[in-house]
């Protein structure tokens, strides 16, 4: 089982992890955590400098197991 969580900017942009990796509604948002991500090898885990941007400027509105196919 995966686990994917649903984030909501402030600025109203919303942010995806889940087992295809980072998404954004906001293409810059999409491209720092491509970039972020990419910095560390250790999938699942979330990055800390990605975590604590999160904690900062957004509120998780989701959060679902993913049972792989």
């Amino acid at each position: 089982m995966y686990f994917a969580f649903k984030w909501k900017h402030r600025d109203g942009s919303v942010i995806d992890f889940a087992p295809e990796g980072w998404q954004s509604d906001d293409p810059a948002k999409a491209e720092w955590l491509q970039t972020e991500s990419g910095i560390s090898k250790a999938w699942p885990l979330i990055p800390l400098t990605i975590r604590h941007w999160l904690q900062h400027h957004c509120e998780l509105i989701e959060f679902r197991g993913v049972v792989p196919d």
